[in-house]
């Protein structure tokens, strides 16, 4: 069969496009430090490689929404601790009149301090990170409670009330404590309920009950109003014992996230780097190569290679 110079020349140009495409694949790995670029270098780790991208995206954001849940819980502790401090002072001073008193100035004096510490645990309880009220669950614009009244502001509907952050894949964590069960003693499904008492009537019953300058005390009253005082302190510290819960969980569980990103990254880097001094080598002997296969071509064409390109 005889070969046309045609067939030689095509033949010559596509030896000497894949010695050129394979010198180009070794500088553009050298310049970029990746075995793979583009799908098409190898399909089978490409694969690999996209769906460990999606799942370190994926992680990353998991990463930013537990630093936004650690804010929350964080500033619900702060809070809880601030509320806690105020229950203390409460029962300190309800304890020291306990009997009542028959000293006018005494009296008021307790009355004011009382009134002083409800407005404490109502401006506790209205606590914002930014423009969000931490307390008011689904309905975090709204303040969830006044000075005026008793009245829960926030949101009340048990499917809505807690805020919840995705912090894993499938892994939901509610960070947010509602005011109703903080303070209010609300007893809602879903859970956690943290105790029955309206902490802030039982404020309002002891300033009732220890009267002032011109009202003598009422004795009974103030018992009552001590007996819920503890019960009201009880249920604070027993949300205080639910937010650290959820302190520690959100470490664990970006710790396990930090550990499955870096065993992700570990295959990625298996995977995508390359070795320069043996990419150099094979770059030098490629070069080499490709010049000795223009210098052969040239030699040996009868015509010169621009007629057929």
């Amino acid at each position: 069969m005889r070969v046309t110079q045609n067939s030689i020349a095509s033949n010559t140009i596509y030896n000497l496009q894949q010695g050129r495409i394979k010198l180009d694949a070794l500088q553009e790995s050298i310049a970029t430090q990746q075995k793979v670029n583009r799908p098409s270098d190898d399909p089978t780790s490409s694969g690999v490689l996209m769906d460990i991208g999606d799942r370190l995206k994926a992680l990353d954001q998991y990463a930013t929404s537990i630093t936004k849940a650690n804010t929350w819980v964080s500033f619900t502790n702060t809070a809880l601790t601030g509320m806690t401090d105020i229950m203390a002072q409460a029962k300190k001073l309800v304890s020291s009149i306990s009997s009542g008193t028959s000293d006018p100035s005494i009296r008021q004096s307790a009355h004011d301090q009382l009134v002083d510490l409800k407005k404490q645990m109502v401006d506790m309880a209205n606590t914002q990170i930014g423009d969000q009220y931490i307390f008011s669950g689904g309905k975090s614009n709204v303040p969830p409670f006044t000075n005026t009244d008793n009245a829960y502001a926030g949101a009340a509907d048990p499917n809505s009330t807690q805020l919840t952050i995705e912090i894993a894949r499938g892994t939901d964590q509610a960070v947010s404590i509602t005011g109703d069960r903080l303070l209010l003693g609300s007893v809602t499904a879903p859970p956690p309920s943290y105790g029955e008492t309206n902490i802030l009537e039982t404020f309002d019953n002891l300033i009732t009950a220890v009267g002032d300058r011109n009202i003598a005390s009422n004795a009974t009253d103030l018992a009552q109003g001590a007996t819920d005082l503890q019960a009201g302190f009880v249920q604070i510290t027993n949300a205080v014992g639910d937010n650290i819960t959820r302190m520690t969980r959100l470490d664990t569980i970006s710790t396990l996230n930090d550990t499955n990103k870096n065993m992700l990254q570990s295959m990625l880097d298996k995977i995508q780097n390359v070795d320069l001094a043996q990419l150099g080598v094979e770059l030098s002997s490629q070069t080499t190569a490709y010049q000795a296969s223009l210098s052969t071509t040239a030699k040996i064409s009868q015509l010169s290679l621009l007629n057929y390109l």
